[in-house]
């Protein structure tokens, strides 16, 4: 049942005759935006130590897994920004 349930998008989509590459690829953009707020909820409860214990991240963990998050963000903000046309300093379109 549980395949089923997670088939029916893509048999929606199939049968509405999307493009499906296109609609991969605006699942993938907007997964993306989704990203940060799992990774921030990672990191906050792995660098806590009344939940994790012995188990809690040092510090070069941290600052990577906090990196990775930020840079997340900061693409997403990137894509946002192009996508209404405004130009980005830096990036050439």
């Amino acid at each position: 049942m549980r395949r089923v349930i997670t088939m029916a998008p893509s048999f929606v989509v199939v049968g509405l005759g999307v493009n499906a590459t296109q609609a991969l690829g605006v699942s993938q953009v907007v997964r993306s935006f989704a990203w940060p707020v799992p990774m921030a909820a990672l990191v906050w409860f792995t660098c806590r130590k009344a939940v994790t214990g012995a188990y809690r991240n040092r510090a070069l963990m941290i600052v990577a897994a906090a990196a990775s998050a930020l840079a997340v963000l900061a693409l997403n903000a990137v894509l946002l920004l192009q996508t209404f046309g405004v130009e980005v300093p830096g990036l050439s379109a």
